[in-house]
């Protein structure tokens, strides 16, 4: 039988990639409407809609995040993997815990350092399209950053055994 926690664990990891992949969804399909509406009325009507510039700035910035989230809880994100290949098996897991764990560092600075940004976005009052204001626009960086910290300490705490990557016989899960 099934360790229930474990179980409301697989559960709630599913719920979230499925929360994922719908946010990414309505971003892509949001950004893609949004320049065909463009490209419609500039041609065809002689103008366009003055706010969707900054509209479709927003959408790829939330996108880059969340795609960035997701990769990394996928382990499918941009890494340099120079020692990595040469080690046997059994050395990987403790390469892997002091790399993720600088990892997790860096996206915690980072998270630190836009949430400074955003805080000061916001005492500006500044509007990026319509009446959103910049600093809601831009509150995906601390939020992506924070999110990648925790899932890079994650790993640094129980990092995977095998190959992290497709190629290399593997898929990282989160």
């Amino acid at each position: 039988m099934a360790d229930p926690d474990s179980a409301f664990l697989a559960g709630l990891a599913r719920a979230i990639r499925d929360l994922e992949h719908f946010v990414l969804t309505v971003l892509f399909l949001s950004l893609v409407g949004l320049g065909l509406a463009q490209i419609g009325m500039r041609n065809f009507g002689g103008s366009a809609l003055p706010w969707a510039d900054g509209a479709m700035r927003a959408i790829v910035l939330w996108l880059a995040m969340v795609g960035a989230v997701v990769a990394t809880g996928r382990l499918r994100h941009i890494r340099i993997d120079l020692i990595e290949r040469l080690l046997p098996g059994p050395w990987l897991v403790w390469l892997r815990r002091p790399v993720f764990a600088a990892t997790a560092l860096v996206c915690l600075a980072l998270t630190w350092t836009s949430l400074d940004i955003v805080a000061l976005e916001y005492e500006f009052r500044a509007v990026a399209f319509l009446n959103v204001p910049t600093w809601a626009v831009q509150s995906i960086v601390p939020i992506g950053f924070g999110i990648m910290a925790a899932r890079f300490l994650a790993w640094a705490l129980h990092p995977p055994k095998g190959p992290l990557h497709p190629a290399e016989g593997g898929e990282g899960k989160w």
